[in-house]
């Protein structure tokens, strides 16, 4: 069995096999070759070429399809400290801004929707909103670079989180859901749903081996009662489709969701990227287990801050040697960085991690 298919092997019944690690670069991949920050030994290399390097598994997340907003003029002005998007809608202009933060990034500080009076525009914003395959992103990868990547088809966000990251942000937008906006915004939000759906069974159809729904989700922001009005049957749909294509649905989690668990299991999902105890999430593995059931696969285990020099690194080993002995008794259960490797990660504490797991599946 290769690491690909013991990667896959996590998603289906069976014997038990050694602990695995495997990594998401693409956070932590994209920050570095953006700002020619790569570590020396990989400052010509792709993702997936670092990957193998380093030795495990290759995630490797395709996006086959782009959207637009044909009749919505999207204008972006950028300064070297901050940057303003604008939509120039038929009803009136949104705008959001981007601050340059300490960490070299741009961290968004305005949402396009502030207040009731903005939520007619950005219902044309999503009313101009065009989904588009490009399916050669997938069909491009040769037989040979597939064998040892596992490819996951990248979802448009469902509807109650791309309304969230994208529209109302955390503070005064998201008031609106709970008030005055209500009404529109669960218009917009179906409207999300309807487009989405029409793309969705032509990127299930693609090659690939899972598909992955990137809803950063963060339990802090869905209580029951929203995941079971805004997201329930989304999922259950996407589950669905995915199934039909015979390919297993991973939801990404990016916050605390301990209650998320059985949330997620009821409407048909198949695994969960960013499992963590504190202080990244609010589950550890056997929690996150014990809440989904046996059928789930798990995906995480060790905090990213503990690949930080912020935290020493007898803890991170603590963490590698938590999650070994968990997955060592867990069937579904992948050990990786909860939920993506840091841009600000000790890359010497990544390669500690890789030689950890490695050490202790030799172990008899």
């Amino acid at each position: 069995m290769n690491q690909k298919q013991n990667i896959l092997s996590r998603f289906q019944t069976g014997q038990r096999g050694a602990p695995v690690f495997m990594p998401d670069l693409t956070l932590w991949y994209k920050w570095h070759k953006d700002r020619n920050t790569l570590p020396d030994q990989h400052k010509n290399q792709t993702m997936v070429e670092i990957a193998r390097q380093l030795g495990c598994p290759v995630w490797n997340p395709l996006r086959p399809w782009r959207m637009d907003h044909p009749g919505v003029d999207i204008v972006e002005e950028r300064s070297s400290t901050e940057k303003v998007i604008r939509y120039k809608t038929p009803e009136q202009e949104l705008t959001e801004r981007w601050e340059l933060g300490p960490d070299g990034d741009w961290w968004q500080v305005e949402y396009p929707v502030k207040e009731r009076d903005d939520l007619n525009a950005a219902l044309a914003v999503v009313r101009s909103r065009h989904y588009e395959l490009v399916p050669d992103i997938v069909s491009d990868l040769c037989p040979e670079e597939e064998k040892d990547q596992v490819v996951a088809l990248e979802l448009p966000m469902q509807p109650y989180a791309d309304l969230l990251h994208n529209f109302l942000g955390w503070s005064d937008g998201l008031m609106l859901l709970l008030g005055p906006g209500k009404t529109r915004l669960s218009e917009m939000m179906a409207l999300m749903e309807e487009k989405r759906l029409n793309i969705l069974e032509e990127i299930a159809a693609l090659p690939g081996d899972l598909a992955l729904a990137a809803d950063n989700l963060d339990g802090q922001y869905i209580s029951p009662s929203i995941f079971k009005d805004h997201l329930q049957k989304s999922y259950e749909k996407t589950a669905e489709i995915c199934r039909t294509h015979g390919k297993k649905l991973m939801v990404h989690m990016g916050g605390p969701g301990k209650h998320l668990f059985p949330l997620l299991v009821q409407a048909g999902v198949d695994g969960v990227q960013g499992v963590s105890g504190p202080s990244q999430s609010n589950a550890t593995l056997e929690e996150a287990r014990s809440l989904s059931g046996p059928d789930v696969t798990l995906w995480g285990g060790i905090p990213q801050d503990l690949l930080i020099p912020a935290h020493t690194e007898f803890e991170l080993a603590k963490s590698v040697q938590e999650a070994v002995a968990h997955a060592g008794q867990d069937k579904r259960m992948i050990i990786g960085i909860a939920d993506r490797v840091p841009v600000d990660c000790d890359f010497s504490r990544l390669q500690t991690v890789i030689r950890l797991v490695a050490e202790a599946a030799d172990l008899p």
